[in-house]
């Protein structure tokens, strides 16, 4: 009867961390960036378009050969603290190992332990696509050198206990800054502007610091707990694009009390300014809109942008863009997305539309990418920032054509600046070894002479 009880305990130990490994691995997003397939979760080939070229995730699952099914638990931790793979080769940064270095090995295990609970699935990662120098392993070490700093999470004992597990969840386990949070010189987070906006892909990650401007500090704490749960806070912001897809993957699997605790740790991030000269959700055009008879449209129209709108958009947001009185069709009046000082997100929208999935009292949005050229996606977005959102707002058939690939002229200046500046630096670093190659040749020789000089009668 003992070995009995002693079996059932270990039993309903193991799935209790399972169950704690699921809801860490919610919280950190596992399955959003190492699922590429739905019906193959957590077995990699994501693509994470970078400025510096497009990187694909790993498989997690426990396949033996392409998954991590040989990872023990040393390997594991090392991983996804470090960002070294079993083989002792770097892991890009694309895998935030710079947030998780402060993850709790207790933590780490008990992800590892949900994952190995999952089904295997054979699949190799697809090859990454990246530029000269960005495709060499030791540029890797460049930038850890530069950015990773190791170390434990540490709660601040002067703040609340909601105040730390915000803290763990945005800085460490949610990692944020990975997106929210801008770039430096050095290509990590400048922590100096932390969570003051930054980018994901084409996407652009807004600033969620505490500034009444460009940040949420116009938001009410329920208004950002309702963003967090669902994606969507009235008369503020309709959440697409990678934020979405947290919402669906993540956030919403959290209980109340975690997301409290975000937006308790949220309102102490120090504000920080941006390029908004008014928040961007207090513009609230009402301009009607004529609408094209649907039957007319087709694939390739030269209907005009109102035409667009009419047709393809008010049949959700309506003529007026004020969407459905339940929030399940986004408004596009008083939207952050309109209202922004930059227009990524209003063409990404477009492009890719956006995924809802679970999520309560939210629709899908379908994608036009397919079915819009440039010039119609440039015309329909200059539409609706014009008449709902931020009318400054102003992008061409070019700009759009370089989003669609995958780029904008920004992500090109950082990548040319960035594949200089590590050149000049590997240059220096192979100078400073040959110099000290040179040195330490010329010393035996220096001894040689100097030895021989003195025993020179």
């Amino acid at each position: 009867m003992a070995g009995l009880a002693l079996a059932a305990f270990c039993i309903q130990l193991g799935a209790n961390e399972i169950q704690k490994g699921e809801y860490l691995a919610r919280a950190a997003d596992c399955v959003g960036c190492h699922t590429s397939n739905p019906s193959r979760p957590f077995a990699g080939g994501y693509r994470v378009p970078t400025p510096f070229g497009d990187v694909y995730s790993t498989n997690i699952t426990p396949d033996q050969e392409t998954g991590v099914g040989r990872y023990s638990e040393d390997e594991f931790v090392r991983a996804v603290r470090e960002g070294i793979r079993r083989d002792g080769t770097d892991l890009y940064p694309a895998m935030p190992y710079d947030s998780f270095a402060r993850m709790s090995r207790e933590d780490v295990l008990a992800i590892r332990t949900y994952l190995l609970a999952q089904t295997p699935i054979i699949q190799p990662r697809p090859q990454n696509t990246l530029p000269f120098p960005f495709n060499q392993r030791w540029a890797l070490e460049l930038w850890k050198l530069a950015n990773y700093r190791p170390g434990r999470f540490t709660p601040d004992r002067s703040r609340t206990q909601a105040w730390n597990r915000g803290a763990y969840l945005i800085d460490v386990l949610g990692h944020c800054g990975a997106c929210h949070t801008p770039r430096n010189v050095r290509f990590g987070e400048d922590n100096d502007r932390k969570l003051a906006g930054g980018a994901a892909g084409i996407w652009r990650a807004f600033n969620i610091t505490g500034d009444k401007t460009a940040g949420i500090g116009g938001w009410s704490d329920d208004e950002l707990f309702r963003f967090l749960k669902t994606g969507t806070a009235a008369g503020k912001a309709f959440a697409s694009g990678p934020m979405a897809e947290t919402v669906m993957n993540s956030l919403q699997h959290l209980s109340d009390d975690d997301l409290r605790a975000i937006v308790a740790y949220l309102r102490d991030v120090p504000p920080q300014p941006g390029d908004e000269q008014q928040p961007r959700f207090s513009w609230s055009g009402t301009i009607m809109v004529s609408v094209a008879e649907p039957s007319n449209m087709t694939q390739g129209s030269t209907n005009t942008a109102g035409d667009l709108y009419g047709s393809l958009c008010s049949g959700c947001h309506g003529l007026d863009g004020r969407g459905s009185s339940g929030s399940s069709y986004a408004s596009l009046t008083r939207n952050s997305t309109l209202g922004a000082a930059i227009p990524e997100n209003v063409v990404m929208t477009i492009l890719t539309g956006v995924k809802a999935g679970d999520v309560a009292g939210r629709k899908s949005m379908a994608a036009f990418a397919d079915w819009l050229d440039d010039g119609q996606v440039a015309s329909l977005a200059n539409y609706v920032t014009d008449r709902f959102g931020n009318p400054n707002l102003s992008v061409t058939a070019a700009d759009v054509h370089q989003m669609r690939a995958g780029s904008t002229t920004e992500q090109t200046v950082i990548l040319l600046a960035a594949q200089a500046l590590v050149i000049i630096g590997a240059g220096l670093s192979l100078g400073l070894l040959l110099l000290l190659a040179a040195r330490l040749r010329l010393v035996p020789r220096l001894s040689y002479f100097t030895s021989a000089h003195r025993d020179t009668p």
